[in-house]
């Protein structure tokens, strides 16, 4: 993002925003309401308003192919959603919705039946208390990011990822970027079972990983396989589109090659 600053007043002009992804769209409708209708926001994208938030369309159907799914902890997703109105919330096409079952390669090795209980006792049977201890560990890990939100609330920023990772986490979150997802939960107590009957499949789905994966991106991916996950119906790359909408964003089909800073401009007031 370029800011052109108008001296000697500090009087931001003009904002330019690069990408109309849920991240450029975002950012220019926080720049309306922090600045006012005053200030000019440029949003320069050279594809198609959405970015990851994409749809496909197969036989005359659209199903989501990149950003299907927002958890339930996601404020700003909601908040948007709510102020933009006409859009509702729904199920991701790409999560319809049935039964959960785990395939090896060759057979079904466990399947959900409309018994909790039975499935709890299955589980337990095959992975012992991994599940649980998977699902304190996922639900620990959110809670310490919640804390974004209140850093926000107050408009404090931090001036590198590791500096909010330290803030929201500690050195844990901090390791977490520097370790394998496998090792993390095999210290967490995870079973070996576990991770490769259910967690691999889980990163491969999510982003193409394998257990691999940093430890802190595998925490993500988990949270997304949880249940209180939903959709924007007809798809979410619509809360892009409605928010530069709100935003009275200039949307500009354009491919930005470099950035760099502006020194001199002149505004008058």
């Amino acid at each position: 993002m370029q800011i052109s600053l108008c001296p000697p007043f500090s009087v931001l002009c003009a904002a330019a925003v690069v990408g109309a992804g849920i991240g450029g769209s975002a950012t220019a409708h926080f720049l309306r309401q922090h600045f006012g209708p005053e200030v000019q926001v440029d949003v320069f994208e050279k594809g198609e308003v959405g970015g990851r938030l994409a749809t496909v369309t197969v036989n005359h159907n659209e199903y989501e192919s990149g950003g299907s799914i927002i958890h339930s902890l996601n404020l700003h997703m909601q908040e948007f959603v709510k102020q933009l109105g006409e859009l509702r919330p729904g199920v991701s096409k790409l999560w319809p919705g049935g039964k959960t079952a785990v395939f090896n390669g060759e057979e079904v090795i466990l399947e959900e039946t409309d018994w909790y209980l039975l499935d709890l006792f299955r589980l337990w049977w095959r992975y012992g208390i991994s599940f649980i201890r998977l699902q304190m560990w996922v639900e620990e890990i959110m809670e310490k990011f919640m804390r974004i939100y209140k850093y926000q609330a107050h408009g404090y920023a931090f001036s590198s990822v590791e500096e909010l990772l330290d803030s929201l986490g500690g050195s844990g979150f901090i390791n977490m970027t520097r370790r394998p997802l496998s090792d993390s939960l095999l210290e967490l107590g995870v079973s070996q079972r576990f991770i490769d009957e259910v967690i691999a499949p889980v990163m491969r789905v999510n982003y193409g990983q394998n257990v691999s994966i940093p430890a802190f991106v595998g925490a993500v991916s988990l949270a997304g396989a949880q249940n209180n996950l939903w959709a924007v119906e007809g798809g979410n790359k619509h809360v892009c589109s409605g928010l530069l909408k709100m935003a009275n964003a200039n949307l500009l089909k354009a491919q930005v090659k470099s950035v760099s800073p502006v020194h001199t401009g002149i505004c008058l007031k």
